[in-house]
């Protein structure tokens, strides 16, 4: 299960010269070596000066001038990353050069100069504090972060201004463990990844875009750590734990020794994990189960055939969207479509890929399209935004129609709460089909169209959905945030987040029933099919499918070989014999329990799976 965000972390345990700090395990992985300190001082001080009228155009050029240059050095980075492939890197930039490029933005600074006779530094640190202001004020999460842009912006911008080199990283020229108070979002983007053995940082969340860069990165990270700057120098030595949120500086020989074995046990257990790294999720007494993966534009796909994906079972188009300030084109979209395509049908055995089209509005705001609402989880969102938004719908499905002209293909539409919608988004794919005759363009003709269960009310109509789907995937994060009325990014009701709640497993039962009763394919593509517990759980309860990032399908691979239909049935009769009588907790602890007792090494497994997850 995973583990609250918002837990203590300033503990610090002492022995001898050596101190251990807690902090928040960001990006998994191990890593030791020497201390590189990467300190920037606080802000930059600036000039309060003020200006003659005459010399207000000379500021307004001087920052019109420092903008330009801003503009091109994070376009430069762009295009080095996207020659890396960093994609949640370039979100990040792609979200500075948007401050950067907002007319509106650039105007209050101007105004400021004119009006306030300051020079460009003063103007820009007034303007961007104003900003900065208002995102802080902010209820949403992901919005207070982007305070963080606010500030790397401005100091790039006041860099060029007083032509100064404030680059934190100008010495690092042997692999270190990078140790700062904070980390600007384009200085973890633009370092060098083999320079870089681990993050470790005095701020800092698992939400903030440092940290979805460092997983990006697949560099260790931990953050939150509170004082750690001031507790090293560079050359210290230190141990970076990003995968249990721990930072020992100047081990001692047994310390050292202890987290040798750390690393070699993680070892171990992923070269037993990779032993079942290909094949079909096939049950000790036949039965199979698909394995697939979810990806999304941007994530390696070699990947899929390296842990033994049967296939892509969620393909997150939004991804095309949030990265982009631009609306992409259908010519961009089916390019994308296309690479995922080509990438499952090397996989051999049919594979396909399902498209979920666009799911945004909840957390998932693409500026380009959308208006924040006051309750956008329950607004208008995914489906409901695409039938007011037909274009954007039609277009989308063109290009995943022409993508299937390449190899297998299926359309997932999401969150479905009411039939009407699916008999409505089925009349727009039917369209894009005539389109497509028309302009000569070829596409699959047969291709599957499916629905995403992740509301009660889509649960509750299963029977009646079912009739007009080729298949049915189960999103378990929004139908327990939905059944439970609880947001599951909300930690102050995190303990409502209960994928055992027997009002949650009555409808993934319901759903799976409708399914198997009428003929069609029932998966489950939300986070809790890598849970070891819950995947088997979702099985038992009639799932033939589990979709999930590619690292974990050996491990649940290795489960399934374990058991037996058998078991499934078992697990089953004592699970609905509970939903009247136990708790969510109680039915986890037993599904544990039940599973222990049945797998080899599965605490092994489990842990697995549980570090990971935490970050």
């Amino acid at each position: 299960m995973q583990e609250s965000q918002t837990r203590d972390t300033s503990w610090v345990a002492q022995k001898g010269g050596m101190e251990t700090v807690a902090g928040l395990a960001t990006s998994r992985g191990f890593a030791a070596g020497e201390v590189y300190l990467a300190l920037r001082g606080g802000r930059i001080a600036i000039p309060e000066r003020a200006i003659a009228p005459d010399d207000a155009d000379g500021e307004v050029l001087r920052y019109r001038t420092a903008q330009k240059s801003a503009k091109a050095q994070i376009d430069k980075m762009l295009d080095d990353l996207r020659q890396d492939g960093g994609d949640d890197s370039l979100m990040v930039l792609a979200s500075h050069l948007e401050i950067i490029n907002d007319v509106s933005f650039s105007a209050r600074i101007e105004k400021c100069i004119y009006d306030n006779r300051i020079c460009a530094e003063s103007a820009v640190r007034r303007v961007t504090d104003e900003v900065r202001q208002i995102f802080m004020r902010m209820k949403d999460k992901y919005m207070r972060e982007r305070v963080k842009d606010v500030d790397d912006v401005e100091s790039r911008i006041l860099r060029i201004l007083m032509d100064r080199d404030d680059n934190p990283f100008a010495y690092l020229v042997k692999p270190s463990i990078i140790v700062a108070d904070e980390l600007a979002p384009s200085d973890t983007a633009a370092l060098k990844k083999d320079l870089v053995l681990g993050f470790a940082t005095d701020d800092g969340s698992t939400t903030s875009h440092v940290a979805l860069l460092a997983r990006a990165l697949g560099i260790p990270a931990v953050t939150g750590l509170a004082d750690i700057s001031s507790r090293v120098k560079s050359g210290d030595f230190v141990l970076l734990d990003g995968t249990n949120g721990a930072v020992t500086i100047n081990p001692d020989a047994s310390t050292r020794a202890a987290f040798d074995q750390m690393v070699e046990h993680e070892r171990q257990l992923a070269e037993f994990l990779a032993e079942d790294s290909s094949g079909a999720g096939v049950l000790k007494s036949g039965e199979r189960i698909v394995l697939s993966a979810n990806s999304q534009p941007g994530v390696d796909l070699c990947d899929l055939k390296r842990f033994g994906a049967e296939g892509i079972g969620l393909y997150r188009t939004e991804y095309l969207w949030l990265k982009s300030n631009d609306e992409p084109s259908e010519d961009e979209q089916f390019e994308a479509y296309a690479a995922a395509v080509r990438a499952a049908g090397e996989l051999g055995g049919g594979a396909r890929v399902t498209f979920r089209t666009l799911d945004i509005g909840g957390d998932k705001l693409p500026r380009m399209m959308m208006q924040r609402e006051a309750n956008p989880f329950l607004g208008c969102r995914s489906i409901r935004y695409l039938l007011r938004h037909r274009d954007v719908l039609r277009t989308q499905l063109r290009a995943i129609l022409r993508a299937s002209a390449i190899g297998k293909a299926a359309v997932m539409f999401p969150m479905v709460s009411d039939v009407r919608e699916m008999v409505e988004a089925k009349s727009e794919l039917a369209l894009a089909m005539r389109s497509l005759r028309e302009d000569g363009i070829p596409f699959d003709e047969h291709i599957q169209c499916g629905a995403m269960v992740e509301t009660p009310s889509a649960a509750l109509n299963a029977v009646r959905l079912a009739s007009e789907c080729d298949f049915f995937s189960i999103g378990t994060n929004d139908l327990v945030q939905y059944t439970m009325a609880a947001d599951r990014g909300n930690g102050n009701v995190a303990n409502l987040y209960q994928p055992t709640n027997p009002a949650v497993l009555r409808l993934v039962q319901m759903t799976a029933k409708a399914a198997s009763d009428a003929g069609i394919g029932c998966g489950v593509c939300g986070e809790s099919a890598s849970d070891p517990v819950l995947g088997f759980l979702w099985v038992a309860l009639g799932v033939g499918e589990l979709s999930m990032s590619a690292g974990f399908l050996p491990a649940q691979r290795r489960i399934l070989k374990a058991l037996s239909k058998c078991d499934a049935d078992e697990l089953a009769a004592y699970v609905n014999g509970f939903l009247d009588v136990r708790t969510a907790e109680e039915i986890y602890d037993f599904c544990l329990r039940f599973l222990l007792a049945k797998v080899p090494r599965f605490e092994d497994i489990q842990s697995f799976f549980t570090r990971a997850q935490t970050v």
